[in-house]
């Protein structure tokens, strides 16, 4: 029996938050390295460097996959945490005006883009599982500057069909 409805949606969350507490494949926040990470998970898609140290690794769920993990490497080299980069949480700081780079630290790199040559802006599109279930296309407007203009989502299915 699948999980259906908002408590199957918020039993998988608290599923997978104790993976995460509790290590996924093994990864534990504090103890695992940077080395431990890419030996279990593979080399990222994308390894972007941050302030004072650190750094994110990007881990997308194949081709229009629902999550992106995200390990959080901090200065000392040690994951300091390995989360899904496309919750409702994360996609909500991508707000207009923040850049480029802050949409990939926050949500990982798009499955795909879309030039929009008249409005001189480019799509990055993510799929996503939004709180209620539903499976969203979800797109990020980056503009001339390297900043989010607008986004955009749009529900494809109506939360009931997990096989898609």
């Amino acid at each position: 029996m699948g999980l259906s409805g908002i408590g199957g949606v918020a039993a998988a969350a608290a599923i997978l938050a104790g993976c995460v507490a509790i290590g996924v494949h093994g990864l534990e926040p504090g103890r695992s390295t940077e080395a431990d990470v890419r030996r279990v998970l593979g080399e990222p898609a994308l390894s972007l460097d941050g302030a004072g140290g650190t750094r994110s690794l990007a881990y997308p769920g194949g081709p229009g996959g629902t999550h992106t993990w995200m390990a959080r490497i901090a200065p000392d080299g040690r994951l300091a945490r390995l989360e899904n980069g496309l919750t409702d949480d994360s996609r909500s700081r991508v707000a207009p005006g923040v850049t480029k780079e802050e949409v990939l630290r926050l949500i990982g790199p798009p499955w795909r883009t879309m030039d929009f040559p008249n409005k001189r802006q480019v799509a990055w599109d993510y799929r996503v599982r939004d709180t209620w279930g539903y499976l969203v296309d979800y797109s990020v407007m980056i503009d001339e500057q390297g900043r989010v203009a607008e986004t955009v989502a749009a529900r494809i299915d109506d939360g009931h069909d997990e096989a898609k």
